[in-house]
């Protein structure tokens, strides 16, 4: 990754969340894409390598906030924002910071940020430092509320929505995927469905097959997210 990233070679692309019951949207998640480099993996993980990786992350949620933010108030109506953000950007001591920096440009639009944690390889062993559950329960008193990304995919998920509390649990797009044809992805996503109710609230992620969306329908899934239910895109949102 060059200097590139200062000349709009990297854009914002946003995915929606939806209402499973009503079709209503429930908020859309931003994406970075990029004119240049092979992949979004390709392009955070070439930022990793130059020690640029914080640069690039607050890039991407800054362009987010102000390229949403601008459409969604003209148009008057604001679903939530998701935010991916990595452990090692929340424990970086500026962030939250550079949060308040953005935010203030718009009225009141703190509770309807959401800050997504990625889930990386690379920052494991982050996750046991004290100062990040710190950091998410800061960024809650601010405010902001706080999702879990891919829970399912990793040992250590059920122990981190008990350490963490988040707002928003995301079930790894696998448990998705094919859940039509799987009973026990079936009991799994149920007894999310059971965990999470009128605590915090479910997004199941892979919804991509008419099926699957039946299937997680039934079992009383709240919000779902994949290819199905709207591709990312770019602003404007045609379907706000």
């Amino acid at each position: 990754m060059s200097n590139d990233l200062l000349l709009g070679s990297h854009y914002p692309v946003f995915q929606p969340l939806v209402h499973l019951g009503s079709g209503e949207i429930f908020g859309y998640e931003a994406l970075l894409r990029s004119k240049t480099a092979s992949s979004p993996d390709a392009l955070f993980r070439n930022a990793r390598l130059e020690n640029r990786l914080y640069e690039l992350d607050t890039y991407s949620m800054r362009t987010a906030i102000s390229s949403y933010f601008n459409k969604m108030n003209r148009l008057g109506n604001s679903p939530f924002l998701f935010l991916n953000v990595f452990p090692s950007t929340l424990l970086n001591p500026g962030f939250l910071d550079f949060l308040h920096g953005h935010v203030q440009k718009y009225r009141s639009i703190h509770q309807q940020i959401v800050l997504e944690i990625n889930e990386a390889n690379e920052e494991d062993k982050m996750w046991d430092i004290r100062l990040l559950g710190q950091k998410i329960r800061e960024l809650r008193q601010h405010g902001f509320l706080i999702a879990l990304d891919d829970v399912g995919s990793g040992a250590a998920s059920l122990k981190k929505i008990v350490e963490y509390e988040p707002d928003i649990v995301k079930l790894d797009r696998y448990f998705g995927n094919q859940l039509s044809v799987s009973s026990a992805k079936q009991r799994l996503v149920s007894l999310f469905v059971d965990f999470c109710l009128g605590q915090i609230q479910l997004v199941l992620e892979g919804m991509e097959e008419p099926e699957d969306l039946a299937i997680a329908q039934a079992l009383g899934v709240p919000i779902g997210q994949g290819f199905f239910l709207g591709r990312p895109n770019p602003l404007p949102l045609n379907d706000v």
